[in-house]
């Protein structure tokens, strides 16, 4: 660990920059958020990465705007974004970046207005939950100096020796490197989040998941359904297939936008949600089990709760197969596929509790290692 200075930087004003698609990384930022103003900072202003084709929830501007503590303003910008195939479930490369680069004059003019609306809120340290916008930005100067930035994300954990050997795929993993710098650009040592306790490295700084307020006081119970999240539709229609096969097994699954354009018929046991935090932490906390496309966020949350959990990494995204190794490494989940359901629902593995306990402990460390990140980072002179 990196040693604490006596001097504890007050009042920081913080930006945070927060990649829009999924929910995991909407989620780790409202975590910061409350660790960062229950240490005497403020969240100046928050720039969130959209697309059309992966909608942010509502959920997370009103949350983040209309607390009492403050009023944070909410600042949407077009950023790239991952394509489905054909089938709507795995990631086309082709498709991916045919649609990025036809974006590229919009991404550019979002960098400029960021730079332009960070010079006017002038924060003292950024945050970035990995985006790439923000890291094109950092390449340019807006005042005498960039204010300093902390880079935050699981993926950023492939860079320490105790992640193991990474999954198959050069491509894959050069891109996310890539892509990773890119976000990590103006950073010192970036924030990898690791499902168990690492020894900070040179060039990592390990930190425990970022997991929503509240969720320590969550009473898990067992009210006999399974709860499925997909990134992509296509992965809904394959669990809503299992579900009409299985009519006895009430399913809840929470999809973007709640499944429209799916063509699904309605089903009594199958009921599609829209991504809702409150909403979705309520079916995770009487789920039976959970199964969801591998995001590192929802099976950190699964596994605090002590739930079964089966985690399906997105076909031809190399960033979920990452967390899929990952998990494994930690012994956290199972993984697999959704065609694995009937053997999982059949003998769900209920995780010990012993080492539900002690992810519970590790977890508890984050807004200390959160905060002291920022702190520094903010002692930091620019080089």
């Amino acid at each position: 660990m990196s040693p604490i200075s006596p001097i504890r930087p007050k009042g920081l004003d913080v930006a945070f920059v927060v990649q829009g698609e999924g929910r995991g990384h909407m989620t780790q930022a409202l975590a910061v958020r409350d660790v960062l103003v229950d240490a005497g900072h403020r969240v100046v202003a928050v720039y969130l990465g959209t697309s059309p084709i992966h909608p942010a929830p509502e959920y997370f501007a009103a949350r983040m705007e209309g607390t009492e503590a403050m009023t944070v303003p909410v600042i949407r910008f077009p950023a790239p974004t991952l394509v489905a195939d054909g089938r709507r479930r795995g990631m086309s490369a082709t498709r991916t970046a045919a649609y990025n680069a036809r974006r590229l004059p919009a991404y550019v003019a979002a960098g400029l207005a960021m730079r332009r609306s960070l010079r006017a809120h002038r924060p003292d340290v950024v945050v970035n939950f990995f985006d790439l916008v923000a890291g094109f930005v950092h390449a340019f100067t807006w005042w005498p100096a960039p204010p300093p930035r902390v880079a935050l994300a699981h993926a950023y954990l492939m860079r320490h020796p105790g992640a193991g050997p990474p999954p198959p795929g050069a491509a894959g993993r050069m891109g996310l490197e890539a892509l990773s710098r890119i976000a990590a650009a103006g950073a010192g040592a970036p924030v990898a989040l690791s499902f168990d306790e690492l020894p900070d490295v040179p060039g990592v700084r390990v930190a425990p998941p970022l997991l929503r307020p509240g969720l320590d006081r969550v009473d898990p119970e067992d009210g006999g359904y399974l709860l499925a999240y997909a990134l992509n539709g296509g992965y809904a229609r394959e669990v809503a297939e299992w579900q009409a096969r299985n009519p006895a097994v009430p399913v809840h699954c929470y999809v973007s936008g709640g499944g429209e354009g799916l063509g699904l018929a309605p089903s009594p046991g199958f009921h599609l949600h829209d991504l809702d935090d409150e909403g979705f932490l309520r079916h995770l906390a009487r789920c039976r089990a959970y199964a969801g496309t591998a995001g590192f966020e929802s099976v950190c949350e699964a596994f605090y709760l002590g739930k079964p959990v089966l985690a399906v990494p997105v076909d031809g995204h190399y960033e979920q197969a990452f967390n899929a190794a990952d998990i494994r490494r930690a012994g956290v989940a199972r993984t697999g596929t959704f065609q694995d359901l009937d053997r999982f629902w059949a003998d769900p593995p209920v995780p010990p509790e012993a080492r539900v306990r002690t992810f519970r402990t590790w977890v508890a460390r984050a807004p200390d290692i959160l905060v002291r990140a920022v702190e520094e980072a903010a002692r930091t002179p620019e080089p």
